[in-house]
């Protein structure tokens, strides 16, 4: 009743605005107010990209009118009430005028002693340009509607989205399946990937265009491939293979434990069709591998938990799950002879009692971008997981201070510049994770984080979803859902183990 009633007063208030054809005016008689206005999203003095799409947001402070103004110059916008939504071609315009400098909110709210005008705040608009999409994978909390789960991309530029692949094509119970883990080669979409599990299993692989599934499970190594990345400048792909498992707490405040329970890191030609086994110590869960820029390096993580006679290893794991430990390991690629070198421990977060994940390297090769948290590997769950930042050439490591919150962060994502991150957070409410961005300085901090726009301020309060796995693109998948879904039910290509990747 009350969602019915909200919607109802909203409606009302839209037609009584439409009916008005009075611009808003800004008050020249008020009382100053010193604070900054409530607002949500919250973008006071954010840093955003000159090619954003217009930050929509409603002004969360007491008021029955309020009035909005955004100005550049001689320039400025006046918005009347509490959604402030402007237009996609003025807010270009705007951004435009901008580029470089900043926009200047000011924020005024009428109550029954009159007009209030908060502190004034600013959008900083930086020239360094964002890539034009985004993907990832939107999944409800149930962990079974496996219908629901869609991978979608989004154009930032506006708020076109649109559905890469639907779960709810070929899915349907007792033949349900899981859809995850897309990932791109250098952004782009001619060579990508993402998994179908269960019903109709298989890795849906695009190389050079054309599209196949592939098996790529042998008797050789543990799973099929879970967790990917492209090098970025040969035709291998890196993939750790995992068992894994859940617990659900019911009074910890991080509510599931996902359990890398068995794990080995290894390289896929999807060429030759074959698989090699890169990282795979039998008491050692090897998981989350990432390459260098120039493609001759690879980075992943390890947490030693061996097995013990006296206990199943599963068991074990569940009842000492806060000793999984993951360091930042690395090893070097010789892309001419297939070979791998000597392992190289790169950040020993056991040794601080803590557990690092999801390794990621600026593209200029400078940072290594990954979660931290007290323990085990999937981190957006864990309350404390916070994004850090380590200098490879000096070892010097801090916390993305302006990015993080007191909540979740992880899955995160450079851009293809090295200007901007994406990453998850479940700051918002706890329990659904939301795309944030942060623009990043050349000395490796960050910027103050903003929620992914949206059309009305209000889409968050009623999306019943979490954004999974985002990446940045450079161009749109192409390749239409159809075309995937034919793919999907059609036959595996098999791959073969070597235990020589020559």
């Amino acid at each position: 009743m009350k969602l019915l009633l909200k919607y109802f007063v909203a409606a009302t208030l839209f037609v009584c605005a439409a009916c008005s054809s009075k611009a808003p005016e800004v008050p020249v008689q008020y009382s100053a107010v010193d604070a900054k206005p409530a607002i949500y999203p919250d973008y006071t003095d954010v840093t955003v990209p000159c090619n954003i799409a217009p930050l929509v947001f409603r002004v969360a402070e007491p008021g029955a009118d309020f009035v909005t103004c955004f100005t550049v110059g001689d320039k400025t916008l006046v918005y009347g009430g509490r959604e402030v939504a402007p237009a996609v071609e003025e807010w270009r315009s705007l951004m435009a005028q901008a580029a470089g400098g900043a926009i200047k909110v000011e924020v005024y709210a009428y109550a029954d002693d009159g007009w209030k005008m908060y502190e004034p705040f600013s959008i900083a608009v930086s020239a360094d340009s964002i890539d034009p999409y985004i993907s990832y994978r939107l999944i409800p909390p149930s962990y079974v509607a496996y219908e629901k789960l869609t991978i979608s991309q989004r154009d930032l530029s506006n708020y076109d989205e649109t559905v890469i692949y639907n779960n709810k094509f070929v899915s349907s119970e007792p033949d349900g399946q899981c859809i995850n883990c897309h990932a791109y080669k250098n952004y782009k979409t001619d060579n990508m990937q993402f998994h179908v599990r269960q019903h109709l299993g298989g890795t849906v692989f695009v190389h050079n265009g054309k599209v196949k599934k592939v098996n790529m499970k042998t008797d050789s190594t543990i799973s099929a491939g879970v967790y990917p990345f492209f090098n970025p400048k040969y035709d291998v792909v890196a993939y750790s293979v995992n068992n894994t498992g859940q617990i659900f707490h019911t009074k910890n405040p991080n509510k599931v434990e996902v359990q890398d329970q068995a794990s080995d890191v290894i390289i896929y030609d999807p060429v030759r069709e074959i698989v090699s086994h890169v990282a795979n110590d039998p008491d050692c869960l090897e998981v989350f591998p990432a390459w260098s820029p120039d493609g001759e390096m690879l980075y992943y993580c390890s947490a030693y938990f061996p097995k013990r006679a006296d206990i199943p290893h599963v068991e074990n794991m569940i009842r000492n799950y806060k000793d999984v430990k993951y360091d930042i390991l690395r090893r070097p690629w010789n892309p001419q002879t297939g070979e791998f070198g000597a392992v190289d421990t790169v950040f020993a977060a056991s040794a601080l009692g803590k557990s690092a994940t999801f390794p990621r390297v600026s593209p200029c090769g400078r940072y290594l971008l990954f979660a931290l948290a007290e323990y085990g590997c999937f981190h957006i769950w864990h309350k404390d997981a916070d994004l850090y930042v380590l200098e490879l050439a000096t070892g010097d490591c801090w916390a993305l201070e302006a990015a993080n919150s007191d909540f979740p962060e992880s899955y995160h994502a450079w851009s293809s510049t090295g200007k901007w991150i994406l990453f998850a957070s479940r700051r918002d409410d706890t329990n659904y994770s939301r795309l944030y961005i942060a623009h990043m300085n050349d000395d490796g901090t960050s910027d103050k984080a903003f929620l992914l726009p949206q059309k009305e301020s209000e889409f968050y309060d009623f999306f019943d979803r979490s954004f999974n796995v985002p990446e940045f693109m450079i161009e749109p998948v192409s390749i239409t859902p159809h075309e995937f879904v034919e793919v999907v039910k059609g036959d595996a290509v098999n791959v073969k183990y070597s235990a020589d990747f020559k």
